[in-house]
């Protein structure tokens, strides 16, 4: 028996907008938690969250926009504003526009960047929560295999229904997701939190995980060229960051040391 992913919904709400929801309860209530342990402002942080969300929508589906030209050259289609807009949102476009905007209030209403840390530590627990919805919804779905692991299931692919064995690699990112929240939270409960480079430790182990993961997703409508993955071509781009970052860090520690 196959498990049908097509139009399912839960208390009448489509699944992936449900866990949707339900992520964002669960997260930001954490969030409001750490906040008044680490003593930040719930006024100013609320403010600020809420006041970003649309440029977070507009980003992840920005993000969604250039994935259908990546999948259009990958699929060797013709590149039209109609197959552009045929796309959903991305994950890494809100999770960048999410980070540049909150990081720029915050300058703006003069708190310190270890706010930052605390908002690290939230986005792999909604998006856990989240990557079930996917796996409920039919999107974002794994490669046919007949392992153990791999579930029958029925979901649209390019537009036609399929029913298939496939990896579940949504529950399997949600797993991955769940596991890192619960990292961070430790590392943020520790005295001395604000040494861990909690957002850099982030942005490292996600995009590394999630460029792994990518190789066993099933949707080419992700955009793919030569086996590499719109999301993998952003997880690439956050290494070079990270490792531009650290350079920097090095450089500016052995001009001290100069000094001295």
């Amino acid at each position: 028996m196959a498990f049908d992913a097509i139009g399912l919904t839960i208390f009448g709400i489509p699944s992936y907008f449900f866990f949707t929801g339900v992520g964002l309860v669960i997260s930001i209530s954490v969030f409001i938690i750490m906040l008044a342990d680490k003593r930040y402002s719930l006024q100013k942080n609320m403010r600020i969250l809420f006041g970003i969300t649309g440029i977070v929508i507009l980003s992840a589906r920005l993000f969604g926009c250039f994935s259908g030209i990546y999948r259009d050259v990958g699929l060797k289609k013709d590149i039209t504003w109609s197959s552009i807009k045929n796309t959903g949102i991305v994950f890494y476009g809100g999770l960048i526009g999410l980070l540049l905007s909150y990081s720029f209030l915050s300058k703006v209403v003069k708190q310190d960047n270890h706010i930052m840390d605390i908002v690290a530590v939230c986005i792999p627990l909604f998006h856990s929560i989240a990557r079930v919805g996917c796996f409920f919804s039919g999107c974002c779905f794994g490669k046919e295999s007949c392992s153990q692991i791999a579930v029958n299931y029925t979901t649209r692919v390019l537009g036609e229904t399929v029913t298939a064995r496939r990896i579940p690699v949504q529950l399997i990112e949600a797993l991955f997701n769940f596991l890192l929240f619960f990292y961070l939270l430790k590392l943020l409960r520790e005295e001395e939190w604000k040494q861990e480079n909690i957002l850099r430790r982030y942005l490292l182990l996600y995009s590394t995980g999630r460029f792994i993961i990518e190789f066993f997703r099933g949707d080419l409508v992700r955009g793919v060229i030569r086996s590499i993955s719109f999301s993998q071509v952003i997880s690439i781009l956050i290494w070079i960051y990270l490792f531009a970052i650290h350079k920097k860090k090095d450089q500016i520690i052995a001009k001290g040391e100069k000094a001295r």
